[in-house]
């Protein structure tokens, strides 16, 4: 009997501390740390009056609560004129153990930025939309909302490490117009890019266009489009992503028409 006695103690113990680690576990985050490619987009109560914009860059979370990187802010034509900002900006994030939080950037264009951020896929995606705001956005007629991707980090990138085709979607800020896509790369610096592009009416018009892309160390790029007999050169910037396999996030810079397109393309 007290050989029994001493046996439930012991595995009642043991399960004591197998419940207590997983409700310890069940009540942890995985917080981002690392580098994520993000693309951030506007809406309008009035699209009429605007040209759009979005945001595309990399977060690179120190796994303490400091956010900084690159950024590419586009403001898109139509009412105002084309303008393209590049630069840096530095931040704060945090988040609860339900997977929500918030993170903050500071562009160094004066722009502030505070988003509700929702993580999933294990830490690996983020879900923003920006609450409030100093410095040039008006959130009482916009919204800014977007998503981060798990990027490849910052290490060497060659145009080899970008090879093969990539199916995805443009959308248009503020427009109501989309574009479905599939960009081969060939790993030595030249793509194809060929587009259905569908606006309101409908108005569908498809094409084929040959370019060349380049990639930087930290997973971003460029890629720019030859001019064709109905479309002048486009130019695209781009950040590498691996959530679920290798993607991309793409902004088009210096677009002739109106408003700002970007998107997002998966190796198919």
């Amino acid at each position: 009997m007290k050989f029994q006695a001493r046996s439930f103690r012991r595995l009642a113990s043991m399960l004591g501390l197998l419940l207590a680690l997983l409700s310890a576990l069940g009540a942890q985050t995985v917080q981002p740390n690392g580098s994520f490619g993000f693309l951030l987009s506007t809406s309008f109560s009035n699209p009429s009056n605007q040209g759009g914009a979005a945001i595309l860059g990399l977060m690179n979370f120190d796994g303490a609560g400091h956010v900084r990187g690159p950024y590419t802010l586009e403001f898109g034509s139509g009412p105002q004129v084309v303008q393209t900002i590049n630069g840096t900006f530095t931040g704060t994030y945090s988040s609860t153990p339900d997977g929500t939080g918030s993170v903050t950037i500071s562009l160094d264009n004066g722009v502030s930025l505070t988003h509700a951020m929702v993580i999933s896929d294990n830490g690996h995606r983020l879900d923003l939309v920006a609450t409030s705001c100093s410095g040039g956005f008006d959130l009482s007629t916009t919204v800014v909302a977007g998503v981060g991707v798990h990027a490849k980090g910052l290490v060497l990138k060659s145009v080899a490490a970008l090879k093969g085709a990539y199916g995805g979607q443009l959308a248009f800020s503020p427009q109501p117009s989309k574009s479905n896509f599939v960009a081969s790369f060939d790993g030595a610096g030249n793509v194809t890019f060929s587009a259905a592009f569908v606006g309101v009416g409908p108005n569908a018009i498809s094409d084929t266009y040959p370019g060349t892309y380049t990639v930087n160390f930290n997973g971003t790029g460029t890629i720019t489009l030859a001019p064709t007999a109905n479309q002048s050169t486009q130019t695209f910037l781009f950040v590498m992503t691996n959530e679920g396999g290798p993607g991309l996030l793409l902004m088009q810079i210096n677009r002739l028409g109106d408003g700002v397109s970007f998107g997002s393309a998966r190796l198919q």
